[in-house]
């Protein structure tokens, strides 16, 4: 063999096994749009909201994701708009604002179903907001009256109706926030003249506790209500805007973490945050990072 073929056939050779080995070295793993920055969540003022943001960051954390908690703020919904945030965990009624018409949504007595939430949440979306409203969750942390078995049985309370029947002999208790939709309420339902007084959100579950012939304003999803056997009046959750939580999400969060997302929410049962609610926020509670831990436990009881 000459020198002129060994050169070509070696030539040859060398170019045969740069072709088997670009064919057999497996391509290098494609990054996810969203693992490629740090995302950023925006998380509400109660110790329950704050939990339940650990429990998203934890969950796309073990999904490859870098994820950094915001401080937390009275408005989650406000940082995804403003830029400061990618994702937002609230309760959907907060999010109204973000509607082009937030009336057209509520109608008439201006305050959110459960119904008018999805049709909010299909505003957000078609609006110009460059923002994404995900699913909503089952739970609803909207608030109710409740009242004590014996003062429900005292006063005939068994009913919207019978509310109202006993509204001359009732005090009702609320939180400043929600006082004056209770007076709207009360008063477009019959009772015209409520006796209203306002008292500190942190003290509603003692004033349940300890007051007499009154009906005190409380979240449905409160654990006091059912660990202590309170009784909720049923159809005044309707006196108050239904709140599902509803993560909002910014143009940097990708399908595939979007659905991340989503599974979380659809996992929020109201027996769920019930349940969280109680771990981060009774007599000697878990700090919100360490309920979080306990979300596995929560959604298979």
């Amino acid at each position: 063999m000459n020198l002129r073929n060994t050169l070509t056939l070696g030539a040859l050779s060398a170019t045969l096994m740069l072709t088997l080995s670009a064919c057999t070295t497996e391509a290098a793993p494609i990054a996810e749009p969203s693992q490629e920055i740090t995302l950023k969540i925006a998380v509400g003022s109660q110790p329950a909201d704050q939990a339940l943001a650990q429990v998203y960051a934890d969950a796309l954390k073990a999904e490859g994701h870098q994820v950094k908690l915001n401080k937390p703020t009275g408005n989650p919904y406000a940082q995804v708009i403003e830029g400061q945030a990618d994702l937002a965990v609230d309760q959907a009624g907060k999010a109204l604002s973000l509607a082009a018409d937030p009336a057209a949504i509520t109608g008439e007595d201006q305050k959110l179903s459960a119904e008018e939430a999805k049709n909010l949440r299909d505003a957000i979306n078609e609006g110009d907001q460059k923002v994404t409203a995900l699913a909503l969750s089952e739970a609803d942390a909207g608030m109710l009256l409740a009242m004590s078995q014996a003062q429900a049985t005292l006063h005939k309370v068994d009913s919207l109706e019978t509310l109202i029947a006993a509204c001359e002999d009732l005090k009702f208790i609320s939180d400043e926030a929600s006082a004056a939709t209770l007076h709207a309420s009360l008063q477009e339902a019959g009772c015209q003249k409520p006796q209203i007084s306002e008292s500190k959100p942190e003290d509603l579950a003692a004033k349940l506790r300890t007051s007499v012939d009154s009906a005190v304003v409380l979240s449905s999803a409160d654990p006091v209500i059912s660990d202590e056997g309170f009784y909720s009046v049923p159809g005044t959750a309707a006196f108050f805007n239904a709140q599902p939580y509803m993560v909002l999400a910014d143009a940097d969060v990708d399908d595939k973490t979007r659905a991340a997302v989503d599974k979380i929410t659809g996992e929020l049962s109201q027996q769920s945050l019930v349940d969280l609610k109680r771990m981060v926020g009774n007599a000697d509670p878990l700090s919100p990072a360490e309920g979080a831990t306990r979300w596995e436990w929560i959604i298979e009881e």
